[in-house]
């Protein structure tokens, strides 16, 4: 921080330190700084190759009684957390849409029916509106104290009941304690800094009474394969679910769940969403979503953080959660 004002000394208007700026201050917990910050995304990459879709419609500023449409701008993951606030924004708009990535409008409109989702631009462009704003721009709105995470929402999203009851007949998973996992970022820009091994997760797991559920998408069924070997550890895979394109049934699937144990990925953010009970490995130098030292999140009260106490270090992680993982396991 101190570097990059030093930088801004020299020019108050580099787009990288100012952008850089934000994303520390939100991460010291300083938001009302940060995000004003984060504004300046806009000027750098990829931020600054998105075409705004409204040039000549207003911005939306918090003007109450207004008819509002919000719209994506960011990953999935991104959306799920400024999901978390649309609730909020409804009650100050007369009306309120919402552009999502179509494989969340099912989730979205189960969840929250007095929102009107709209899953691609031709039915974006009908929408009738007074202001519009990008979605990373509420919580500029709405969050900018610790205090206001007061109002975070627990569980705004909802798993369709008929699949979750489906997959849990597939699976046979009645009368067990199940766990789901995940345990790499594929977009990443570090992968490594993010992601971990499947087959480290023994460490976690080995000699537990539990059934292990794949939340983990891509192709990873040689991985899966090469750790039943290699450990004797079954992953059950759900056959009905494509862990990536099928968001609603991966929802459904981490519901089924007594726990879910996950690197920093989509999943983490839906079971966040879902208020399952998640422990989360994060790096040592993590995300400005999960701020410093914290062991809760602010944006998803049912979760747990175990971060990585020095660069690198996934064994200490590995060891914490396997502790409190036999604990949880005795108590129940």
């Amino acid at each position: 921080l101190k570097l990059l004002l030093k930088v801004l000394d020299i020019n108050p208007e580099h787009s990288e330190a100012n952008f850089s700026n934000g994303l520390i201050f939100v991460t010291i917990g300083k938001f009302k700084e940060g995000w004003k910050y984060f504004e300046y995304r806009w000027k750098v990459s990829p931020f600054k190759e998105i075409i705004w879709p409204f040039p000549d419609k207003p911005v939306w500023k918090g003007e109450r009684g207004k008819s509002v449409v919000l719209w994506k701008e960011q990953g999935i993951g991104d959306q799920i957390i400024f999901l978390s606030l649309v609730g909020e924004v409804k009650e100050i708009c007369s009306s309120l849409s919402v552009y999502v990535d179509p494989r969340l409008e099912a989730l979205c409109r189960r969840a929250m029916p007095e929102i009107t989702f709209i899953p691609n631009k031709k039915s974006l462009n009908t929408a009738r509106y007074d202001y519009h704003l990008p979605l990373g721009s509420v919580p500029g709105l709405i969050r900018n104290d610790i205090s206001d995470f007061d109002r975070t929402v627990k569980g705004y999203f909802k798993a369709d009941p008929e699949r979750v009851q489906a997959i849990r007949e597939e699976l046979n998973l009645d009368g067990k304690t199940v766990i789901g996992i995940s345990w790499t970022s594929f977009n990443s820009l570090n992968k490594t800094k993010k992601s971990v091994h499947l087959r480290d997760m023994e460490r976690i797991f080995s000699d537990l009474d539990v059934v292990l559920v794949n939340l983990q998408y891509g192709d990873v069924e040689d991985e899966i394969r090469a750790f039943k070997e290699e450990t004797g550890i079954s992953v059950l895979q759900c056959a009905s679910v494509d862990n990536r394109e099928d968001l609603d049934g991966l929802a459904a699937l981490i519901e089924v769940c007594d726990l879910v144990v996950s690197i920093t990925n989509v999943t983490v953010h839906m079971a966040g969403a879902l208020a399952k009970d998640t422990f989360v490995l994060l790096p040592y130098v993590a995300n400005f979503w999960w701020l410093l030292e914290r062991k809760d999140s602010v944006w998803y009260p049912s979760m747990t953080l175990y971060r990585q106490p020095t660069l690198d270090d996934w064994d200490s992680v590995y060891v914490s959660i396997r502790r409190d993982l036999e604990t949880r396991l005795q108590c129940n």
